[in-house]
């Protein structure tokens, strides 16, 4: 009875280690998988910034296009240069609050 005993608790012992060991490898890959999230986050934030960019360059390409276009088209490019002088203001205006 007593090598019963010994032999189930020996089990249990190396049921408990089994499971300790597959919860440090999880407790591991999670660990793993937040730094690539936290790197794939960051790398999304550069991928906003830098669509944000192209697209004022193109529309500043747009506008010296207009510009340089016939004189019909004169009150559009004023149109243009004073939504982006109001933008420009807000832009301004949010960085001084």
């Amino acid at each position: 009875m007593a090598t019963d005993l010994q032999q189930r608790l020996e089990r249990i012992v190396g049921k408990s280690n089994v499971l300790v060991e597959k919860y440090r490898q999880l407790l591991m890959l999670k660990r793993n998988a937040e730094q690539k999230l936290a790197q794939q986050e960051q790398d999304l934030q550069q991928l906003r910034a830098e669509v944000e960019r192209l697209e004022r360059e193109n529309q500043y390409l747009r506008v010296a296009r207009t510009l340089s276009a016939t004189p019909d088209q004169l009150s559009e490019s004023r149109m243009i240069i004073n939504r982006l002088v109001r933008d420009i203001d807000k832009c301004i205006s949010q960085l001084n609050t």
